[in-house]
Parts: C-alpha cells; sequence; structure tokens
C-alpha cells in the first residue's frame, strides 16, 4: 500500500473557486500558500500568460497570479487536493482548464492574459504548463516538467529531471544535474548539463548540447527538421554514433570506427570501447561532436 505525501495548507482544497486575494494590490488575482511534502508534486494549468518560477526561500509554495491587461471578465482559479500534491487550474467563464471538454471561444479572443509566479521550496516538483507565455525557472532542487504551447522556457540550476516542451520557442536549459528531454516545434534548443542522458528536438532550429560527464546513460537523440546539431562530450566517451544529414556534413573530434561504407552525410560507427548510441540528424545542417577536455 502506497501513501500519499502530506500536505499542508492554507485554504480549504476541493474544487475551490478563487476569489481575489483580500489586501493584496488591485493587479494581483489571486494567491495561494501552502506547505507540501518532500517529493509531493506542485502542478499548474493555465490557460494564457507567462510562469516564473523561482526558489523559495521558506518550506512553503507560494502561488500568485497578476493581471497583466485590464478586461471586463477576468481569470479565477481553482485549488484541487491530489494523491501526489496540489493542483491549481485557471478558470474563465465557468470554464476550469483541468475539464477534459474542449470548445471554441467563439468571436471572443479568449482569456486575458495572466501572469503567474511560483516559489518553489527545496525538495517539491513542478508540472507547470501554458497555453501561450514564456516560462522561467531560476532553480528547483526536484523534478521539472514544463509545457508551453507558444512561448520560450529558460531554466536556470535544477537538481532533478527536466521534461520540457513547446509548440513554438526556444528552450534554453543551463546547470541541469539530471536527464533531460527537450522538444520545440520551431526554436534552437540549448542545453548545459553535468549529467546526461539527454534527449533534444526542434522542428525547425539549431541544437547545442553540452554534457560534462555521461554516466549509465541510454541512448540519446538529436535531431532537427532544420538545422546545425552540435553535441559536446567528455573526453573519455564511449559509445556509438549513428549521425545522419540531408544537406550538410559531419565532423567529430572523436576517432570513430566506421561501420559499412564511408558516407559523409550518414555516419555510423563505434568511439572508443562502444556504449550507449548517440543518434543524430538534421534536414538541412552540419552535425558536430565535440570532445571535451
Amino acid at each position: 500500500m502506497s501513501l500519499s505525501p502530506k500536505i499542508f495548507l492554507t485554504l480549504a482544497v476541493g474544487a475551490l473557486a478563487a476569489s481575489p486575494a483580500a489586501g493584496q494590490g488591485t493587479d494581483q488575482l489571486f494567491a495561494w500558500s501552502g506547505r507540501l511534502a518532500s517529493g509531493a508534486t506542485f502542478s499548474v494549468r493555465h490557460f494564457n500568460g507567462p510562469i516564473d518560477v523561482r526558489e523559495s526561500t521558506t518550506d512553503r509554495v507560494e502561488f500568485r497570479a497578476e493581471r497583466r491587461a485590464r478586461r471586463g471578465d477576468e481569470v479565477s482559479f481553482e485549488v484541487h487536493d491530489r494523491s501526489d500534491g496540489v493542483e491549481i487550474c485557471s478558470v474563465y467563464r465557468d470554464r476550469s482548464i483541468c475539464d477534459n471538454t474542449r470548445r471554441g471561444w467563439g468571436r471572443d479572443n479568449g482569456p486575458p492574459s495572466t501572469r503567474l509566479t511560483i516559489l518553489l521550496p527545496k525538495g517539491v516538483r513542478l508540472a507547470a504548463s501554458t497555453g501561450n507565455g514564456d516560462v522561467t525557472v531560476e532553480r528547483a532542487s526536484n523534478d521539472v516538467q514544463i509545457r508551453s504551447g507558444n512561448g520560450d522556457v529558460r531554466i536556470r540550476m535544477t537538481a532533478g529531471e527536466v521534461d520540457v516542451t513547446t509548440g513554438n520557442g526556444e528552450l534554453d536549459i543551463d546547470g541541469a544535474t539530471g536527464p533531460v528531454r527537450a522538444s520545440t516545434g520551431n526554436g534552437r534548443v540549448s542545453v548545459v548539463t553535468s549529467s546526461g542522458p539527454v534527449n533534444a528536438r526542434s522542428g525547425n532550429g539549431e541544437i547545442d548540447v553540452r554534457m560534462r560527464t555521461v554516466q549509465n546513460a541510454g541512448d540519446m537523440t538529436f535531431s532537427t527538421g532544420n538545422g546545425a546539431v552540435t553535441v559536446a562530450l567528455p573526453g573519455n566517451f564511449n559509445g556509438e554514433i549513428d549521425a545522419s544529414t540531408g544537406h550538410g556534413e559531419f565532423r567529430s573530434d572523436f576517432e570513430i570506427r566506421i561501420v559499412g561504407r564511408l558516407n559523409p552525410r550518414h555516419v555510423r560507427g563505434t568511439i572508443g570501447s562502444g556504449g550507449p548510441r548517440i543518434r543524430m540528424s538534421s534536414g538541412n545542417g552540419r552535425l558536430e561532436l565535440r570532445r571535451i577536455n
């Protein structure tokens, strides 16, 4: 029998519709604070607007929403208790984003943009999504999952797994210490991590990945429809390489024992004693495998 993480809240949870926080400035729509046990997940699902995540100096999760434009209809929020933590959902015209129903807004442009700020204490996981808006994470000490329908995602200093997807925007991940999965429909992907594995995809954009160590890592894929792919690895890396480009060339700082016929646009071979396979591909762009000294 599994036990749910213990949760301490400052508000009663359930299907609670949020009202403007009393005593706050006129631009603040809602504020919530709660204490979650280490390993619990704080989940946020938002219609429209940027999300800014910072490390908390206390043991409490702090959440606040601020209006970015004044309109007749405001966005409100629901707070739900879940077995693994707490979920906050934005609500517009009695429709919660956490409902499974999907329908258009007709002539309405949809929910107004609302800025969210989250202070995340150590040990709490984060799952945050926005339909449209940039997401910034300054520091997180546990797993981070980010989804944006349209917007850049920038993450600094994480101590867990990173899983990031945006439909259209650049991804910039610096200082990760765990596995990274990064995907964008259109935009550049840049990842710097102290250890692999890393998997990165872009429909249209450059990919630049740097791993200081690769220990017990599985196969990794780096793929873009259009753009250069650069992967930097420690000098003692051992593994397999499968690199293909429709129009471009492949360069490597590592000595590669070629398997099959030599083809400058599709290279397969072994580095050192072999190991995890690295797949690099670009529809139109150069491929580079660099050595970190």
